[in-house]
């Protein structure tokens, strides 16, 4: 796998079904897919068929392959997930679960597995052990108000948490992502309130609280990741 840049102009040549020529703005990129994943190499013909009619730089094109990529991994996860849940019989309560999750994740954001395959897998037994819990614990107004009050107390301190893929550099941005993680939070923990169903209340809490847990020190030390991200990449900017 590499990437080697030339001079020319903007078109794309096939020369086999594992090798491409990508050329964006008078720079030409080869590209060899035969060692790439399936979803990079989906991601690489897609932005080649975008950059045909819009021109990309190279730093916009890696920005849109990148995009790309993570999108067409988590549908793909998503997708198995959902799969799962629903031949299991607990679709409904594994996708509350997970709308919980996301909606908070979006800001608070958290470790990430090495790769897709362990990530798929984690997070099928985070979700579909929540699903049945309800099933052997019977979740009152306390258990709920205790899984929030852990959850916006972990936000607090923690959020958001990096990963050296992403590093969030920029103290106003953290600043403004920690807002808006517990803003979420509380918009859930609201949401409860209004709920009568004490299923679905801990369905939402649990989510939440898994998001939570993501984001902690001591999660990062147990995978083997590296913690605060953006000191590293500032040290070297610097």
């Amino acid at each position: 796998m590499y990437f080697n840049y030339l001079l020319y102009n903007s078109k794309i040549k096939i020369i086999n079904r594992f090798y491409y020529i990508y050329v964006i703005r008078n720079k030409k990129m080869e590209v060899d897919l035969s060692k790439k994943a399936l979803s990079e190499e989906i991601a690489l013909k897609l932005v080649a068929k975008i950059n045909r009619d819009n021109q990309l730089d190279n730093v916009n094109y890696k920005k849109m392959k990148y995009g790309l990529e993570v999108i067409i991994i988590n549908l793909s996860k998503t997708s198995f997930i959902l799969l799962i849940a629903f031949l299991l019989g607990i679709l409904q309560k594994t996708l509350t679960i997970m709308l919980s999750f996301a909606f908070i994740r979006r800001y608070a954001f958290g470790i990430h597995a090495k790769n897709s395959i362990s990530c798929t897998i984690l997070t099928s037994i985070y979700f579909f052990t929540g699903a049945y819990i309800p099933n052997f614990i019977h979740a009152d107004n306390y258990m709920i108000l205790l899984m929030f009050s852990t959850t916006i107390l972990l936000l607090y301190l923690y959020a958001p948490a990096d990963t050296d893929a992403r590093p969030l550099t920029g103290r106003k941005l953290r600043k403004s992502l920690k807002k808006k993680a517990l803003l979420s939070g509380s918009i859930l923990m609201t949401l409860t309130f209004f709920i009568n169903d004490f299923s679905l209340k801990f369905f939402i809490s649990y989510g939440a609280l898994c998001e939570a847990l993501t984001i902690i020190p001591i999660i990062y030390k147990l995978f083997n990741r590296r913690y605060k991200n953006y000191e590293y990449y500032q040290r070297n900017i610097d």
